[in-house]
């Protein structure tokens, strides 16, 4: 008998899965434990994109950075060439369906599998495992990471992110403190998934009220259903991500504000995904939105699974101002040391497009530095620092060198 058994999420990627498995798939649960009789235990975790990537041992093999995700239930790796050097046990097939319509590829299921990291290990886990060039997170980051790890963890303790100092401390109870200014929010646990309540006032006073899903594996602010474009007066196109059907399209347009309890946000950019990209074969996914990392980064994070609640602090970035891509542009960072780097999407209408960039183009120099001296890291900091910012670029496309000279601007008032 086979059980249906959904993966749904939005990440940097904007995966959407869903995965038809045999009969272990659905039963096995697993455990994390600590290793020794402690109050919590702190890991050192990398931040990109409004991301925390944390570090794990697969089978006591690694390290391997995973995103730390909400929006999954079970660890998902994209990286199947390290399956066999950490001895998974592949169980069963999988048929993973991508956003669209398109894109139907078989995965594998692995069972058993140990995942360890500072202080803490799980066992009796069960991992997705990926096809090869189906989904790759390292282009994105610039330095390898090799999957998703979520409710399987999450599940078990408290854990705080603080996404200023770049690290999570996870607690062995709930003896966690609570500081001022913090907001205590409760939330509800859907199929593994957290989700909050939330307001959002259009720019017309529209008013939402909807439950929508708490993602630390989604980069931009917030995500709504095309059926709500309307709480935005002027959109523009934008770039949202690559899944296994392709290019993830939709546009982005300001609110007036979000209201999580007696939090405000204000002015913040939301993403309305295109329609088809909501459906599976010509059915439309039930699906209301998301709170994103472009969200939750400006806060340190209490996340408590076992007492369904988050505790919010507001940090330095609480109320930084939100822009768009203030280039234009989407690049991937790829060879053997990600020092090629390529561009991935041009915006239309952006002054990377009205410069003439176009995608495929790769980037040689950027602001007199050859690509060898800077990382992913450089590149994204640099086209996205400040509107106004001057921006000089080499690029090579073909055998041809092209130079171009900008100044980033925000597209979207």
């Amino acid at each position: 008998m086979n059980i249906y058994y959904p993966i749904i999420k939005w990440s940097l990627t904007l995966i959407f899965l869903c995965y038809l498995t045999g009969s272990a798939s659905g039963v096995q649960q697993g455990e994390f434990r600590f290793n020794r009789n402690k109050g919590s235990v702190i890991i050192p975790i990398q931040v990109r994109n409004n991301l925390a990537v944390v570090p794990l041992f697969i089978n006591d093999h690694g390290p391997f950075h995973f995103i730390l995700d909400t929006g999954v239930n079970t660890t998902i790796l994209t990286e199947p060439r390290i399956a066999h050097m950490t001895a998974l046990n592949i169980e069963d097939e999988i048929l993973i369906y991508g956003l669209g319509g398109e894109g139907i590829v078989e995965a594998a299921l692995a069972s058993n599998v140990k995942i360890n990291m500072r202080g803490i290990t799980g066992t009796d886990l069960n991992m997705v495992v990926i096809p090869e060039d189906i989904l790759s997170f390292s282009e994105s980051f610039g330095f390898p990471v090799y999957g998703i790890i979520g409710y399987d963890f999450l599940q078990h303790f408290p854990v705080e992110i603080s996404y200023a100092s770049e690290t999570m401390r996870v607690y062995n109870n709930r003896d966690y403190r609570i500081y001022r200014r913090s907001r205590v929010l409760p939330f509800k646990l859907v199929h593994g998934k957290p989700y909050i309540e939330s307001t959002i006032i259009g720019e017309h006073g529209d008013t939402l009220t909807t439950n929508l899903l708490l993602d630390l594996g989604a980069s931009h602010p917030v995500y709504l259903n095309n059926d709500y474009i309307n709480m935005s007066d002027h959109t523009i196109e934008s770039f949202l991500g690559k899944g296994i059907g392709g290019n993830l399209m939709g546009r982005m347009g300001f609110v007036q504000k979000l209201k999580l309890g007696d939090l405000i946000i204000d002015r913040p950019i939301v993403s309305y995904p295109d329609r088809e990209f909501l459906e599976f074969y010509g059915t439309e996914i039930e699906w209301e939105g998301i709170i994103g990392g472009g969200i939750i980064h400006r806060f340190n994070v209490i996340l408590d699974y076992p007492s369904e609640k988050v505790i919010f602090r507001p940090a330095s970035k609480y109320n930084d101002p939100f822009h768009t891509n203030l280039s234009g542009l989407e690049v991937v960072a790829r060879g053997l040391r990600m020092r090629k780097f390529v561009i991935h999407y041009v915006r239309p209408g952006s002054i990377a497009y009205e410069s003439g960039i176009r995608a495929g183009d790769q980037i040689i120099t950027l602001n007199n530095k050859t690509h060898v001296q800077f990382t992913m890291e450089d590149v994204m900091s640099t086209l996205s620092e400040r509107e106004g910012r001057r921006i000089s670029m080499s690029l090579l496309r073909g055998d041809e060198l092209i130079r171009v000279n900008f100044r980033l601007r925000e597209d979207l008032y």
